[in-house]
Parts: structure tokens; sequence; C-alpha cells
């Protein structure tokens, strides 16, 4: 008499039913027919699904992604990114615009969309603004990483706050402290997730990074010829680090400059060009520096833009100087060739 129960008891423990889905319903003005790309991370795979527009609108059912976030890519200049959240995401905006579209209908897109609307779009806009009359970004960057932060207070709770506060990490690397105290008040949840463990890896790096007033890490790598040099053979004289790349307009742009400053300053400082490369594009790295007749020794680990070295140092800008005394020590760091000047002047006369 038990069987029929038991097996009814196994059946109703036997189903599980699958997670509600994440639904996008999109329009976005002026796209008609074009496809539509969305790119994720799953399972540490990267994926990619196209979706073909009819009218300006569009359905897609986004899968789950390693981080929870799905880039939605109709030009690949400018391409924007949502949550991975069950419910109706709807998405509006306009082509002519692909990186300002808005995801709303489900509690971490809303949180995202309210934070690039409020701050992140004006910001944008006004350095643009601030470019074209040529004047100085640097109060506009403070004020968004500042306003950054007290969203991420006023939205403690959400999925977007950890995320948020990742970039500002990665953007601004003088607030050590104030990203530490902000990142213990997040929920245990939001610490632990992807963006989570991020922000406490980025923290160590902030940490141990090398500022002015500390030693730089040891390192060695290879020059344009392939021998191995270290950081320490070279003690005993000042040296500056550039950190730049082949493809790094602003780097380029500065190399008279620092032509100039090696013609004048090369007997007592050493110049090191620290260049963030990929191995396949050894050669454009090295047709670089003798068409742009790029100062000093040069080396590379030809292992691209997130190696050892440039995290350990905490290059997210390029190009980035480091001016170390003979002992090793930072007495100057910029990403400024200006900056670097007055701080090379500086230097007592040998």
């Amino acid at each position: 008499m038990l069987y029929p129960v038991l097996l009814a008891f196994s059946a109703l423990f036997a189903y599980t039913p699958a997670p509600p889905a994440c639904q996008l319903a999109g329009t976005i003005t002026g796209i008609g027919q074009r496809p539509i790309v969305f790119r994720y991370t799953y399972q540490g795979r990267e994926h990619a699904d196209t979706v073909r527009a009819r009218n300006d609108q569009f359905r897609y059912t986004a899968h789950p992604s390693d981080n929870g976030e799905v880039e939605l890519v109709i030009d690949p200049t400018q391409w924007t990114s949502f949550w991975v959240e069950p419910g109706t995401v709807r998405v509006q905006g306009t082509a002519a615009v692909p990186n300002q579209l808005t995801f709303t209908g489900t509690p971490g897109n809303d949180v995202l969309t309210q934070y690039r609307q409020q701050i992140e779009w004006p910001f944008y806009a006004n350095v643009q603004k601030a470019l074209a009359a040529k004047q100085s970004t640097d109060s506009l960057r403070h004020q968004r990483v500042q306003a950054s932060l007290q969203f991420v207070e006023q939205h403690l709770t959400s999925r977007a706050s950890p995320d948020i506060l990742l970039w500002q990490t990665r953007y601004d690397d003088t607030r050590e402290d104030q990203y530490r105290r902000l990142f213990a008040r997040l929920p245990k949840a939001q610490q632990n997730s992807v963006q989570g463990r991020e922000i406490a890896k980025r923290l160590t790096v902030l940490h141990n990074m090398p500022v002015v007033g500390r030693a730089a890490p040891d390192f060695t790598m290879p020059d344009t010829a392939g021998v191995a040099t270290s950081l320490s053979r070279l003690r005993g004289r000042y040296v500056l680090l550039d950190f730049w790349g082949h493809w790094c307009g602003p780097c380029i742009r500065v190399m008279p400059q620092l032509a100039a400053l090696h013609q004048q300053y090369g007997q007592q400082v050493q110049f090191v060009g620290v260049a963030a490369e990929d191995a396949k594009d050894k050669p454009a790295w090295l047709q670089t520096i003798r068409k742009h007749h790029a100062p000093g020794l040069q080396l590379s680990e030809l292992a691209g833009d997130a190696t050892p070295v440039l995290t350990t140092y905490n290059i997210n800008a390029f190009p980035t100087y480091l001016l170390l005394n003979p002992q090793g020590v930072v007495v100057a760091r910029t990403s400024d060739v200006e900056e670097l000047s007055k701080a090379l002047t500086a230097l007592p006369k040998p």
C-alpha cells in the first residue's frame, strides 16, 4: 500500500522547475532589420548569439553568464551590457547611440540604468565638451568617482553596486581606504559575487602598488632581442619606467617629447620602455620603436595588457610614467608628460 505513495513522493522531488528566464523585449529606433549580437562568457567559454530585429523591434531570451552580465552589440566600438535577471527586461534607445540603451523591468537593470543616466552618460558628454574646448578633465573625473561612490552607498543591496565599485577601483587608484570601507558595507552576497571577488583582488593591488615613497618591485623582462633584463640591475642611477604600447595613440603622440627628455637627461636617467604587447604584435612593436625613435631600453613580456608586472604595478592607463631614484624608490608617478618633465627638472644636478 505504501508503494504508490513512495512513487508519488519520489516523483515530486525528481522534478525541479527551471528558473524563470530573462526575456528581452526591445525597441531600438533606427535599427530596422539589422542583426543584434549578444556576447557572454559561460563556464569559461565565450559565446555569441545573434538576433535580427524586425521593424526596430526584437525579442531575445538571455542565457546565463559567469559574471551575470551579457553585452548587447550593435556597433562593436560602442556596445553596452545588462544583467541577466528573471523577468522581462525592456530595452529602449536609438541605433545612433548604441552604447546608451536603457534596460528596465528588473531590479538590477533598473539600478544600472539609473546610474548610467544620472552619472555615466552626463560624464562622457561633459568630457567631450571639455576636450573640444581644450580644457582639463581632471575635475570631471574626480567628480565622477565621488558621485559613483555615493550612488553605491545609496544602493548597497543592488547587484549593480559591486560592479560600479569595481570600475571605480580600476578608474582611480588613489582612494583605497574609501573603497575598502565601502566594500565592507556591501552585503556578503555582493562581496562574494564575481565582481566582489575582483574588488578584493583590486584592493590588494592598490595596497601594494608602487606609489611615491614606495620601492618599485623588481621584475625581469626580455628586451627587443629577447635578452632578459632585471630592474634591479639598474639600481644606482635614476630610472624612468615608461609603460606604453604600439597601439596607444597618446603614447605615440608624446614620443618626440620623450626623445627630447632623453636627450636632456639620458646621462643621468636610464629610460626604460615597458610595452603592453601580445606576442603576435612583436613586429608592430619593433617597427613602432624604430619609426618613432622610442628612447632607451625597450622591454615587453609579450603577453598582453594583464600581465603580472602590469597588474603588480597597477597600470590601467597608457602611458604611465614612474621615476625611480637610485635606491629604486618611486619619486614620481604620472600619465602626463608635462608633469614628468617637471619631475626630471627637479632632480639634483649630477
